[in-house]
């Protein structure tokens, strides 16, 4: 017996996963090519951008970006969005 095909209705192809994924890709394009520091700008644009689009989102959207609660997915984000900016702003790191 062949297991059942899934809907093709029902697939996710969550294409704001795909958009941070390209994001985080090209902030790491930008550090091997530019510098560690607009690589890390880049990095910290695409956290905050995520943070907004899961805010404005709501529910179960963007899908790819929504783990938990939307308090939850928002606070993650940009906390790890402020880790990454104060790394970026700490002498000798």
């Amino acid at each position: 017996m062949t297991p059942a095909l899934p809907d093709p209705a029902e697939r996710h192809t969550a294409p704001a996963l795909w958009l941070v994924v390209l994001a985080l890709a090209g902030g790491a394009v930008t550090s091997v090519t530019v510098g560690a520091r607009a690589g890390s700008l880049v990095v910290v644009g695409t956290l905050v951008l995520a943070a907004v689009a899961r805010l404005l989102g709501r529910g179960r959207r963007p899908e790819g970006i929504a783990v938990r609660s939307t308090t939850f997915d928002v606070v993650l984000l940009l906390g790890l969005a402020v880790g990454v900016g104060l790394l970026l702003t700490t002498t000798g790191v």
